[in-house]
Protein backbone atom coordinates (compact mmCIF):
# COMPACT_ATOMS: atom_id res chain seq x y z
CA UNK A 1 0.00 0.00 0.00
CA UNK A 2 1.42 3.29 -0.81
CA UNK A 3 1.71 5.76 2.47
CA UNK A 4 1.94 9.47 2.07
CA UNK A 5 5.33 10.94 1.89
CA UNK A 6 6.74 11.87 5.54
CA UNK A 7 6.68 14.97 4.97
CA UNK A 8 3.16 15.13 4.23
CA UNK A 9 2.00 13.02 6.96
CA UNK A 10 3.95 15.49 9.40
CA UNK A 11 2.21 18.60 7.56
CA UNK A 12 -1.55 16.63 8.02
CA UNK A 13 -0.59 15.85 11.27
CA UNK A 14 0.51 18.92 12.59
CA UNK A 15 -2.51 21.16 10.61
CA UNK A 16 -5.21 18.93 11.73
CA UNK A 17 -3.63 18.81 15.39
CA UNK A 18 -3.22 22.62 15.54
CA UNK A 19 -7.08 23.52 13.81
CA UNK A 20 -8.21 20.62 16.96
CA UNK A 21 -6.67 23.01 19.22
CA UNK A 22 -7.70 25.77 17.92
CA UNK A 23 -11.29 25.05 17.88
CA UNK A 24 -11.90 22.43 20.73
CA UNK A 25 -10.31 24.20 23.70
CA UNK A 26 -12.31 27.49 22.91
CA UNK A 27 -15.57 25.77 22.93
CA UNK A 28 -14.88 24.67 26.30
CA UNK A 29 -14.59 28.35 27.32
CA UNK A 30 -18.16 29.01 26.56
CA UNK A 31 -21.20 27.68 26.79
CA UNK A 32 -22.38 28.03 23.51
CA UNK A 33 -19.24 26.11 22.03
CA UNK A 34 -20.12 23.29 25.32
CA UNK A 35 -23.26 23.16 23.55
CA UNK A 36 -22.06 21.27 20.39
CA UNK A 37 -19.52 19.12 21.93
CA UNK A 38 -20.73 15.84 20.39
CA UNK A 39 -19.72 17.43 17.00
CA UNK A 40 -16.06 17.09 18.00
CA UNK A 41 -16.14 12.94 18.34
CA UNK A 42 -16.70 9.56 16.33
CA UNK A 43 -20.21 8.85 15.75
CA UNK A 44 -21.20 5.35 15.79
CA UNK A 45 -23.07 3.74 12.39
CA UNK A 46 -23.96 0.41 11.31
CA UNK A 47 -20.60 0.35 9.50
CA UNK A 48 -18.40 1.50 12.54
CA UNK A 49 -19.95 0.53 15.78
CA UNK A 50 -16.89 2.31 17.46
CA UNK A 51 -17.92 4.82 20.51
CA UNK A 52 -15.82 7.16 21.75
CA UNK A 53 -13.28 6.73 24.68
CA UNK A 54 -13.19 9.40 27.01
CA UNK A 55 -11.85 9.18 30.42
CA UNK A 56 -11.59 12.27 32.65
CA UNK A 57 -9.19 12.45 35.71
CA UNK A 58 -10.01 8.81 35.86
CA UNK A 59 -13.22 8.34 35.93
CA UNK A 60 -14.77 7.07 32.27
CA UNK A 61 -17.48 8.73 30.71
CA UNK A 62 -20.19 6.84 28.79
CA UNK A 63 -20.40 8.91 25.44
CA UNK A 64 -19.75 12.50 24.34
CA UNK A 65 -23.36 13.12 25.29
CA UNK A 66 -22.94 12.48 29.02
CA UNK A 67 -19.45 14.97 28.17
CA UNK A 68 -21.48 17.54 27.36
CA UNK A 69 -23.91 17.38 30.12
CA UNK A 70 -20.65 17.46 32.62
CA UNK A 71 -19.89 20.72 30.95
CA UNK A 72 -23.73 22.29 30.54
CA UNK A 73 -24.62 21.35 34.18
CA UNK A 74 -21.51 21.07 36.32
CA UNK A 75 -19.41 24.51 34.77
CA UNK A 76 -21.15 27.38 34.63
CA UNK A 77 -17.51 28.67 33.41
CA UNK A 78 -14.71 27.36 32.18
CA UNK A 79 -11.47 28.86 31.07
CA UNK A 80 -8.64 26.54 29.25
CA UNK A 81 -4.97 28.10 27.76
CA UNK A 82 -3.15 25.78 25.87
CA UNK A 83 0.57 25.98 26.44
CA UNK A 84 1.74 23.32 24.16
CA UNK A 85 0.78 20.17 21.80
CA UNK A 86 2.21 17.85 20.03
CA UNK A 87 1.52 15.24 17.71
CA UNK A 88 2.63 12.05 16.31
CA UNK A 89 0.89 9.81 13.47
CA UNK A 90 -0.34 6.27 14.69
CA UNK A 91 -1.31 4.62 11.76
CA UNK A 92 -1.06 6.02 8.05
CA UNK A 93 -3.80 4.05 6.62
CA UNK A 94 -7.22 4.19 9.27
CA UNK A 95 -9.48 1.65 7.65
CA UNK A 96 -12.29 1.38 10.46
CA UNK A 97 -15.73 2.26 9.22
CA UNK A 98 -15.43 2.95 6.05
CA UNK A 99 -16.96 1.61 3.27
CA UNK A 100 -15.36 -1.12 1.17
CA UNK A 101 -14.50 1.25 -1.95
CA UNK A 102 -12.09 3.48 0.39
CA UNK A 103 -10.43 0.76 1.08
CA UNK A 104 -7.69 2.09 -1.98
CA UNK A 105 -4.54 3.20 -0.96
CA UNK A 106 -3.83 6.30 1.43
CA UNK A 107 -1.24 8.53 -0.28
CA UNK A 108 -2.83 11.55 0.71
CA UNK A 109 -3.02 11.52 3.77
CA UNK A 110 -6.63 11.97 4.66
CA UNK A 111 -7.09 8.63 6.13
CA UNK A 112 -4.57 8.42 8.85
CA UNK A 113 -5.28 8.51 12.50
CA UNK A 114 -3.11 11.14 14.78
CA UNK A 115 -2.21 10.74 18.69
CA UNK A 116 -2.88 14.68 20.16
CA UNK A 117 -0.51 15.68 23.42
CA UNK A 118 -1.93 18.60 24.69
CA UNK A 119 -0.71 20.62 28.17
CA UNK A 120 -1.90 23.19 29.53
CA UNK A 121 -3.98 25.19 32.18
CA UNK A 122 -7.84 26.00 33.08
CA UNK A 123 -9.81 27.19 35.46
CA UNK A 124 -13.29 26.35 36.75
CA UNK A 125 -15.67 28.91 37.90
CA UNK A 126 -19.09 27.39 40.37
CA UNK A 127 -21.60 29.85 40.81
CA UNK A 128 -19.25 32.48 39.15
CA UNK A 129 -16.74 32.32 42.53
CA UNK A 130 -13.49 31.86 40.73
CA UNK A 131 -11.49 28.70 41.19
CA UNK A 132 -8.03 27.72 41.63
CA UNK A 133 -5.91 27.44 38.01
CA UNK A 134 -4.53 23.95 37.39
CA UNK A 135 -2.48 22.03 35.37
CA UNK A 136 -3.66 20.06 32.72
CA UNK A 137 -2.47 17.38 30.27
CA UNK A 138 -4.82 15.94 27.72
CA UNK A 139 -4.06 12.93 24.80
CA UNK A 140 -6.19 12.43 22.37
CA UNK A 141 -6.67 10.24 19.17
CA UNK A 142 -8.11 11.97 16.52
CA UNK A 143 -9.57 10.06 13.37
CA UNK A 144 -10.30 11.10 9.53
CA UNK A 145 -14.16 12.12 9.56
CA UNK A 146 -15.03 9.85 6.47
CA UNK A 147 -17.96 11.92 5.99
CA UNK A 148 -16.22 15.57 5.71
CA UNK A 149 -14.38 13.65 2.72
CA UNK A 150 -15.79 13.86 -0.53
CA UNK A 151 -17.61 16.59 -2.72
CA UNK A 152 -20.90 15.66 -0.99
CA UNK A 153 -19.29 16.47 2.75
CA UNK A 154 -21.70 18.44 4.97
CA UNK A 155 -20.70 22.17 4.84
CA UNK A 156 -18.11 22.69 7.86
CA UNK A 157 -17.71 19.44 9.03
CA UNK A 158 -15.07 18.48 10.92
CA UNK A 159 -12.24 17.07 9.25
CA UNK A 160 -11.00 14.41 12.17
CA UNK A 161 -12.77 13.31 14.78
CA UNK A 162 -12.17 12.44 18.67
CA UNK A 163 -11.84 8.76 18.88
CA UNK A 164 -10.00 8.04 22.32
CA UNK A 165 -9.61 11.49 24.97
CA UNK A 166 -7.84 11.10 28.44
CA UNK A 167 -8.08 14.17 30.00
CA UNK A 168 -5.90 14.89 33.67
CA UNK A 169 -5.69 17.86 36.15
CA UNK A 170 -1.64 18.01 37.02
CA UNK A 171 -1.19 17.71 41.11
Amino acid sequence: MAEPADDIQVKIATDAAEKFVESYYPSLNNAKGRAHLTEFYIRPTEASPLQADITLNGNTVADPAQLQSIFENQVSKAHYDVQSFDCQVINTNYNVGINETMFAPNKDGKKMSILVMVNGSVKYFRDNTDGEIRGFTETLVLVPNFEAHGPKSPKGAKKWLIQSQTFRLVL
